[in-house]
């Protein structure tokens, strides 16, 4: 059966309405200071479980995600060096001894290994 035109008429006028007020409300809210604001704070988890890693001379294996391509990942492994990580990037020491810089916003998923086994893993 075919839409009738009624019908048809009644849910795009919805489908308009529900799309104005929804654009409406994100306005009036702060939703998107809400979004920075998880944004930093997911950066600042991030940021803490680098440095622990670093303090505990952790090997590191990282997935990150380069902002061009959303479905590309690549994973670097290596370790981490305490004064290079900084609120935007971190440095890593790949076992070739190459030396990468890598911004915290591109980070997905790291995982730690510790010299005594303990293993540890936090992603976004």
């Amino acid at each position: 059966m075919k839409p009738k035109p009624e019908k048809r008429k009644k849910n795009l006028i919805r489908l308009f309405s529900d799309s104005s007020y929804r654009l409406l409300s994100e306005f009036l809210t702060d939703s998107p200071n809400r979004k920075i604001e998880e944004q930093k704070r997911k950066n600042q988890t991030m940021i803490d479980q680098l440095k622990l890693a670093a303090l505990k001379d952790s090997l590191v294996v990282l997935q990150i995600q380069p902002q061009r391509d959303v479905l590309k990942f690549e994973t670097i492994s290596g370790w981490l060096s305490i004064k290079t990580i900084t609120e935007n990037s971190v440095m890593v020491r790949t076992p070739e001894d190459r030396l990468l810089m890598i911004k915290v916003e591109t980070i997905k998923k790291m995982t730690s290994l510790a010299p005594d086994g303990k293993r540890k893993s936090i992603s976004r």
